[in-house]
């Protein structure tokens, strides 16, 4: 006779006494006792459960006329398994299972059927996926946020240009002294503001800076953020400016004063225009006067980078004590190329270096005062990966398929494509799971693991590895695809067309290379009722040690999520190991339970 103990595995039953299987490949077991000492197999019968645990309705789990499966022979004592195969049981539904035995030898069927046992199949991961919505809007993708964050360390190994005195690190910018024939020496300083080392005034009358006009957006020179903020072409940055006059080796005053600098890149242009504004200038009253030169740039490399104008101060640059008024000048200058013009087989990228200084006099009383520029700089050599925050970068490079261009960028700012998740959840959801469960977490802003674009012909080969031929459509399931017209597509994440992919070999810069798709996290999309779910392929449990996904999805979820990729790249400018984030659009209400991934996905544009 059956045994009074049936279970369903692999897995483990739960507190209130249901078995949690973790594959829809169910193995069902109970034991077998013989009076007799004879052999006996079980007949073994599945049936849906209401929420009671009470059956409802069987379930086929094999082709035989009545549904059943019938487990092997085995001796009085033993235990009799039989495994469902894939398709007949679904994730999310509550089963029991019930057995009744056969006795070989004698010919004698069990005329009862053991106590029902109840169980569930619970994927490992299982994300929820909200419903698509085809009208979703997509995100604008040159929209792009300001940032006082630069992009992080570089991941390969560069080399470190020669220092010069142009090659000083932001921040830590020369103090600059004269010194005139009446020993009078005047010193002048540049340093970043950070919000603590200069005082904005809040007073009222002459002590209230008036509101200028901005270059760039975002950007408030009368009330500036601390650091320095830049977007893709757009920049703006406050420094702390001083001026110190010394007589005899004794101070005689300090004049200082807050520097916005905004400065506007053209992406399809070598043309940058830079606009200057002199802020809350502290005049003390041991100093009569200080008047202000119009300001020096120095566009580095020369030959290649040439000021074109540096206007006037818009206003009197000259200053009393008490006087805090504001002055503006504007400057543009141009990047060039050497070459006669923008080609695709030898391009050109080059960093550029501008400096500005601004020299200051002060009017002491029977001293003759030579005047001394605080400047502020960004710098001009050094690496292009690892250089400062505001670095800008010009190019005459191809640009996909386009014709070669010129266009400037700050280079130091990384981009973000974003996702339409309401209008393409498979997608979105895939590349959530693999951003956030995996360590290297590839395209996380949130981590400071930007993925780097791949320009060049391996893009195909790491597509090859991870994704070769057939697999969607061995491993996919048709039910989540959209219409007649589509098919199962393997989603590669992170992207082939990046060295995060685990398609691209350490010798060509890959910084994740596997030798096949098989290593990576596995799933696959599955309609379940009237819902997508994100499911793992049964059999791949992930250990979330992979450092790479792929997943059989909807082709037309695939493509339409990537449709805006090439806009983005030629508007960003992007050039071959450029970061940029992902940024997924979708966020996730989780279940606690630390063994699986079990996430209720919601499309933050939907």
């Amino acid at each position: 006779m059956s045994g009074k103990t049936p279970t369903a595995g692999p897995g483990t039953k739960d507190a209130s006494g249901v078995w949690q299987a973790t594959t829809p490949r169910v193995k069902l077991s109970n034991t077998v006792t013989n009076a007799d000492g004879g052999t006996m197999d079980l007949t073994f019968e599945v049936w849906t459960a209401d929420s009671s645990g009470n059956a409802k309705t069987q379930v086929p789990i094999s082709a035989d006329q009545y549904g059943v499966m019938v487990s092997g022979y085995v001796n009085s004592g033993s235990t009799a398994s039989v495994t469902v195969g894939a398709g007949y049981l679904k994730p999310n539904v509550d089963y029991v299972f019930h057995t009744s035995a056969y006795a070989k030898e004698s010919g004698l069927y069990e005329t009862s059927w053991s106590p029902w046992a109840r169980f569930r199949v619970t994927m490992p991961v299982d994300l929820t996926l909200p419903n698509p919505n085809a009208s979703a809007v997509n995100p604008d993708q040159s929209a792009q946020p300001y940032t006082n964050t630069p992009a992080p360390p570089s991941p390969w190994t560069t080399t470190v240009a020669p220092s010069r005195d142009r090659s000083t690190d932001p921040g830590l910018f020369p103090t600059r002294c004269t010194t005139s024939s009446d020993r009078v020496k005047m010193c002048g300083k540049a340093e970043p503001y950070n919000g603590r080392n200069f005082t904005l005034p809040r007073g009222t009358g002459t002590q209230k800076v008036a509101a200028t006009s901005s270059l760039v957006s975002n950007c408030d020179p009368a009330n500036p953020p601390a650091g320095i903020w830049t977007a893709r072409f757009e920049e703006c940055s406050a420094y702390v400016l001083s001026w110190e006059a010394i007589i005899n080796n004794a101070p005689v005053g300090t004049v200082s004063a807050l520097v916005v600098n905004e400065r506007k890149l053209d992406p399809q242009s070598g043309n940058i225009t830079e606009r200057i504004s002199v802020t809350n200038v502290d005049v003390p009253a041991t100093i009569p006067a200080f008047t202000l030169d119009t300001p020096v740039i120095d566009c580095e490399p020369s030959g290649n980078c040439n000021v074109q104008s540096v206007s006037g101060w818009q206003g009197a640059a000259a200053w009393v004590p008490g006087d805090h008024h504001t002055v503006t000048s504007d400057a543009s200058y141009v990047w060039g190329p050497t070459l006669t013009g923008p080609s695709s087989t030898n391009p050109e990228v080059m960093k550029l270096g501008v400096a500005v200084a601004l020299p200051g006099d002060m009017k002491l009383p029977a001293q003759t005062v030579q005047s001394a520029p605080a400047v502020f700089m960004d710098v001009a050599n050094g690496d292009l990966e690892n250089g400062a925050p505001d670095q800008i970068r010009c190019d005459n490079t191809k640009i996909i398929s386009q014709a070669p261009t010129i266009g400037c960028v700050f280079h130091n700012y990384v981009p973000t494509y974003t996702f339409n998740a309401a209008k393409y959840p498979q997608a979105s959801a895939h590349a959530w799971l693999i951003q956030h469960k995996l360590t290297n977490h590839p395209g996380s802003l949130a981590n400071g693991k930007p993925l780097y674009f791949l320009a060049d012909s391996d893009i195909s080969g790491n597509r090859t590895v991870i994704c070769p031929s057939g697999w969607a459509a061995a491993n996919g399931d048709t039910s989540a695809l959209n219409g007649t017209t589509d098919q199962p597509n393997c989603d590669e994440f992170a992207f082939n067309s990046t060295y995060n992919s685990g398609g691209m070999p350490s010798l060509a810069g890959g910084l994740n290379p596997v030798s096949s798709g098989d290593a990576c996290v596995q799933t696959f999309a599955s309609k379940q009722g009237s819902t997508v779910h994100l499911f793992n392929i049964d059999g791949h449990t992930p250990t979330w040690k992979e450092v790479c996904g792929r997943s059989a999805i909807s082709g037309s979820d695939n493509s339409g999520s990537m449709a805006g990729f090439a806009a983005f790249n030629a508007n960003q400018r992007l050039l071959d190991r450029d970061p940029y984030w992902l940024n997924t659009n979708m966020s996730a209400a989780c279940s606690s339970d630390s063994t699986t991934v079990k996430c209720t996905m919601t499309a933050k544009n939907q």
